[in-house]
């Protein structure tokens, strides 16, 4: 096993916890894109106390995304292994059900579409997800979308329903999100615990000599990235980690050193 199951459910609800202030911030227009819900998720996250666990966080106003059609990583520490997460926020601005939050692009094939199939090359080895944000007053749309916090929908879910619903040469609309989200919605909590607890993402091994981690993609050998690991936790800002960034159009980047707990140490809970 990865984690614990102590260790994923307190984590979790943490992540759970920052999601839920986001959203109430985007409900009073005090977060007013997808950009600035990251940057602000990203931001919690890094000042949030964990005494249990080391935590670094850095942002970047990336200006392209299309490499791996994600704004954030996530990369998770427990011993020798690493796991890695990646996701894309979408701002669909729920409470208006008409607004046209996706486009077709100059290929003539949905936006959100193409950014889910460059997610798809890391299918096999990392967490991937949409992440759907919510600026709908608390428990509106509930069911099918999350009660508090974002809706999120794990990427082979996401990329079946495009195929199979015409959304290629049709843009997304929020009734086919709906439809989505009814047959897979889940909440932030869901996606973290179940990376934690080994469901999802693969266990990568670390390279000591230069705290990085290099993942070769299982379908292609020649897709590879190369993943820095932050040399200092107390620092806000690490050059490595941005170029890495900037490099693969990444906006967020978070890392978690988890601690590891003998089944001993879980007998108290």
């Amino acid at each position: 096993m990865f984690g614990d199951f102590v260790t994923a459910d307190l984590v979790a609800i943490e992540f759970m916890r920052i999601d839920v202030k986001c959203r109430k911030e985007l409900q009073a227009g005090r977060i007013i894109s997808e950009r600035d819900y990251v940057t602000a998720f990203g931001t919690r996250i890094r000042d949030r106390d964990f005494p249990a666990f080391e935590c670094f966080s850095q942002t970047l106003r990336s200006a392209d995304e299309q490499k791996n059609g994600a704004d954030g990583i996530m990369v998770f520490k427990y011993g020798s292994q690493i796991k890695i997460g990646i996701f894309e926020a979408k701002r669909p601005q729920l409470i208006h059900p008409n607004y046209r939050w996706d486009e077709l692009s100059s290929r003539a094939v949905s936006h959100f579409t193409e950014q889910i199939e460059n997610q798809h090359k890391w299918k096999d080895i990392f967490a991937v997800w949409e992440m759907f944000l919510n600026d709908t007053p608390d428990c509106t749309l509930s069911p099918p979308f999350e009660p508090y916090g974002s809706t999120c929908v794990w990427h082979k879910d996401a990329y079946r329903f495009a195929g199979a619903n015409g959304l290629y040469i049709n843009p997304w609309k929020t009734s086919d999100l709906k439809l989505l989200v009814k047959k897979a919605g889940v909440s932030i909590y869901s996606v973290v615990y179940d990376i934690l607890c080994c469901k999802k993402g693969r266990p990568l091994s670390v390279n000591p000599s230069d705290s990085s981690v290099t993942v070769i993609n299982p379908g292609d050998n020649g897709i590879t990235m190369e993943i820095p690991l932050p040399l200092e936790i107390g620092s806000d800002y690490d050059q490595r980690i941005a170029s890495f960034m900037e490099k693969n159009g990444f906006e967020l980047y978070t890392y978690f050193d988890l601690p590891e707990r003998k089944y001993e140490d879980l007998s108290e809970y």
